[in-house]
């Protein structure tokens, strides 16, 4: 995992702009003249994020029966920006293949899921076979057959989309969440086991009947 750096907003400190203690500009020898730098820092403090680009196999959750239509030519689905990917150890050898989650409070190490930051290409057939591959049967579920590449965020703030029907509590802020078997995130009742966190809330509360999955802050990241 990268060493993180965490960014300061300096406008009003000394810590990008030295000269804002003395009220003198930098110089050289036996020179100083007054006023100050203008060294700006970043607008807000914030935590170094973490993406990776992986490739996303995401399929449908019924294919076509053999002899119809459409047997052996359906098209994957992408998750969507906001969705829950993981990490698919079984037909992805070297942690490439990802797919939604598709476990309620599955446990998954750090750096092994993540909210998606830049979704995969929407597959088509108007110009030949489409780039994913084509939705096949594997020992690990539907998935297309190559993927298409896809942004996640693994660590770092982000805007996933959460629920309440699952978890069964209104999410508020700071309330750790954990995956609801959907591709998305919902609050985490009772004692947590290792790995099933996956993010803390970072937005106004969501009520008990949200049964539709909406986009709030959140901070991803496990425990």
């Amino acid at each position: 995992m990268p060493l993180h750096q965490l960014y300061l907003n300096a406008s009003g400190t000394g810590s990008f702009n030295p000269s804002y203690k003395t009220g003198l500009q930098p110089g050289g020898a036996g020179v100083q003249t007054s006023s100050t730098s203008v060294n700006p820092g970043i607008s807000a403090p914030r935590l170094e994020e973490s993406t990776i680009e992986v490739l996303d196999v995401t399929a449908p959750t019924l294919l076509a029966a053999a002899g119809t239509s459409q047997a052996g030519q359906q098209l994957a689905t992408p998750a969507p920006q906001g969705k829950l990917l993981v990490m698919d150890s079984i037909t992805g050898a070297f942690g490439a293949r990802w797919k939604l989650n598709s476990t309620v409070k599955q446990a998954i190490p750090r750096g092994q899921f993540g909210i998606v930051y830049v979704a995969g290409a929407t597959q088509t057939l108007s110009q030949g076979p489409p780039d994913a591959g084509y939705a096949v049967t594997t020992s690990a579920g539907n998935e297309a057959q190559y993927g298409t590449k896809a942004v996640v965020m693994y660590d770092g703030p982000i805007s996933a989309f959460c629920q309440t029907s699952v978890g069964g509590i209104a999410i508020s802020a700071g309330m750790p969440l954990s995956a609801d078997g959907a591709g998305n995130l919902t609050a985490f009742s009772g004692t947590p086991n290792a790995g099933t966190v996956l993010g803390t809330y970072a937005d106004a509360t969501l009520a008990t009947s949200t049964s539709v999955p909406v986009l709030r802050n959140v901070y991803v990241g496990g425990y």
